[in-house]
């Protein structure tokens, strides 16, 4: 990922046209006195990322179902009471 360090008091003279230019092509770290406080990107890498979340998100529940499915014993509703009432 190509980042570009922007101190603020700079981010603040250049103004926004300059902001959105620059992050056209890379992603921008504004910083205050050292510590990053904002970060700038162009609206494709935000949804870019946005997708790349979603997706990871989807097989990492998928995965974890499947996990799950593996690892259970599902029973009818009468096993079920049945195992209950034998543990009175």
């Amino acid at each position: 990922m190509n980042m570009l360090k922007v101190p603020a008091r700079l981010a603040t003279q250049k103004g926004a046209g300059y902001l959105a230019e620059q992050a056209a092509d890379r992603t921008l770290v504004i910083t205050s006195h050292g510590k990053p406080v904002a970060v700038v990107q162009s609206p494709e890498a935000f949804d870019e990322q946005a997708r790349v979340l979603r997706d990871s998100a989807a097989r990492l529940t998928e995965g974890l179902a499947s996990i799950l499915a593996e690892r259970s014993t599902f029973h009818s509703p009468e096993e079920a009471k049945a195992m209950l009432s034998a543990r009175r």
